[in-house]
């Protein structure tokens, strides 16, 4: 996969800016988070720009792995109907000959 460097605008709010802060500082729970999260150890000196990639790497792994998960679990409902369907089917077949 080639990486293509796009700049974009992103405006950020004072909150933003502080959950920022905390997550270019090392030691705080917010850059231990990103680093298990994202599975990316940003460096001690890693810039704004850096640490909102590993944010939006962070968030793009999690909502990836929300997506997943809501399709195992139409996967799983699925099949559970199509058992409940099969015993429907055996026991009419089985009343049917007896």
């Amino acid at each position: 996969m080639t990486k293509v460097k796009v700049r974009k605008s992103v405006p950020l709010t004072s909150e933003d800016q502080a959950v920022l802060d905390r997550l270019r500082t090392p030691g705080t729970a917010e850059h231990e988070a990103l680093r298990d999260v994202a599975g990316i150890l940003l460096d001690d000196d890693a810039s704004e720009a850096e640490t909102l990639h590993a944010l939006l790497t962070a968030g793009r792994l999690a909502v990836t792995e929300r997506v997943m998960l809501s399709g195992y679990a139409a996967l799983a409902a699925a099949q559970d109907e199509d058992a409940a369907d099969r015993r429907a089917m055996r026991a009419r077949a089985a009343r049917l000959k007896g």
